[in-house]
């Protein structure tokens, strides 16, 4: 008899890397944006929280396949500027929010990748902490977690 696939019981949650001296570079690039650019990251966001499988791939998202950059993956917006947040999945599959950027340059994206891979590395070694992600508070005018 067929039997439909087990779905993860417990829901995607969404994570940043904040600095230990600083804001979290998110929160600093979303105050940078239009409000329409704005609403359309979280409308993206949001969709990564209710159906993960259906956001993980284009034109949502795009993971590379070069070696050094395999653990990474582009979120992309796209309005006037092509908006762009790379990210990485955890060991239990939540998301974690590492660079923003507006790809104007194929460069742009080569340097966010690298500047991406130094902060994961920085998260790695306790020089840069990890904080959930409170669209909630951000709106609201905090950068609370």
């Amino acid at each position: 008899m067929w039997r439909k696939p087990k779905r993860r019981t417990t829901l995607v949650k969404l994570w940043i890397a904040a600095p230990n001296d600083g804001t979290p570079p998110l929160y600093a690039f979303l105050d940078t944006l239009e409000e329409k650019q704005r609403q359309k990251i979280f409308s993206l966001l949001a969709l990564l929280l209710q159906t993960p499988a259906t956001a993980m791939r284009e034109p949502y998202v795009k993971h590379f396949g070069i070696e050094r950059y395999r653990t990474l993956y582009e979120l992309r917006a796209k309005s006037r500027n092509l908006v762009r947040i790379t990210f990485t999945l955890r060991e239990n599959g939540d998301i974690l929010f590492l660079i923003p950027f507006i790809k104007r340059r194929r460069r742009d994206t080569m340097q966010a990748l690298d500047a991406s891979l130094h902060l994961l590395a920085q998260c790695r070694d306790g020089s840069c902490s990890i904080q959930e992600l409170s669209i909630k508070s951000y709106i609201n005018g905090g950068n609370a977690t």
